[in-house]
């Protein structure tokens, strides 16, 4: 490698850093969280396409492009993990019937849509969230070994972001980047991000 390869590549994490910096700050009201993913995933996909990270101005043209439709997701998000978190309470606690089968039950069963939803990131690149969750969920039932390998690079970056937690704020964008990682090692590469000028 060239000198200034390894310069230009380092400048490039950098930045990529930066924008998960960006990330954590903008997401920081909730209802953010749905653009802000699906800009993530289009700006690592132009990165894995062109092999350079557009502009900072076409990237806020494109989290206002994508922040209407994505509102309603991180709420969803955290209601539906509040709602399993209260279910394996309730089983767990003997308040409803069934014990450890169906604690186990209710957790695969969230698992699988946890790992439907990291399918679906790098969908997002190209995609609305709609058709976005439905490629990562037909994408989980052709090659289920991908859920297990999605949660696994989620599961080291929460370890990651709790052990350190100063490295949690560049997490946002690295996760993403491995979730595209993954679905393309595993899957194929999702369709060709959009270009915007």
């Amino acid at each position: 490698m060239r000198g200034a390869d390894w310069k230009e590549q380092l400048r490039r994490v950098a930045e990529l850093a930066l924008l998960g910096i960006v990330a954590v700050l903008l997401s920081v009201p909730l209802v953010t969280i749905g653009g802000i993913v699906a800009t993530l995933s289009w700006t690592v996909a132009q990165w894995i396409e062109h092999d350079d990270l557009p502009r900072w101005s076409v990237l806020a043209r494109e989290l206002r492009r994508r922040l209407l439709p994505g509102l309603l997701v991180g709420p969803a998000g955290v209601l539906a993990v509040l709602v399993a978190v209260r279910q394996v309470q309730w089983v767990g606690s003997g308040a409803v019937p069934g014990g450890t089968g169906v604690v186990v039950a209710v957790l695969l069963a969230t698992s699988a849509l946890l790992a439907a939803g990291l399918l679906a990131v790098p969908e997002l690149a190209h995609r609305g969230w709609r058709a976005a969750l439905a490629a990562g969920w037909a994408t989980l039932l052709r090659v289920p070994l991908s859920g297990a390998a999605v949660l696994g690079v989620t599961i080291i970056a929460v370890l990651l972001g709790t052990l350190l937690p100063g490295v949690a704020l560049v997490l946002p964008a690295v996760l993403v980047l491995g979730l595209h990682a993954v679905h393309r090692t595993m899957v194929g590469p999702a369709a060709p991000a959009r270009v915007t000028p």
